[in-house]
């Protein structure tokens, strides 16, 4: 099992929700260029490529969306916790 840096998921996951290198940057509070480097980390890491880049931002490939919907859940419910504590 390889072992990767959750950040790497989290920012994947913010550029795939978005579509758009730019939104998720600006999301993120990282740079374009930042964001693009941590993608192509993640995208050696696993040995796929996870987007296509288009002229209106980004698609899955279909790894990238299999990818995508697997933590999809997760990152939701990591998200969901700052709202739930303060139901507590």
């Amino acid at each position: 099992m390889k072992n990767i840096n959750l950040e790497l998921y989290k920012i994947f996951y913010e550029v795939g929700k978005q579509k758009n290198i730019t939104k998720a940057s600006n999301n993120l509070f990282i740079s374009q260029p930042a964001i693009t480097q941590q993608i192509q980390k993640l995208e050696r890491e696993l040995e796929c490529k996870l987007f296509y880049r288009t002229k209106y931002g980004v698609e899955f490939t279909a790894e990238g969306e299999r990818i995508y919907s697997d933590i999809g859940e997760s990152m939701k419910l990591l998200e969901s916790i700052p709202d739930n504590i303060d139901k507590l």
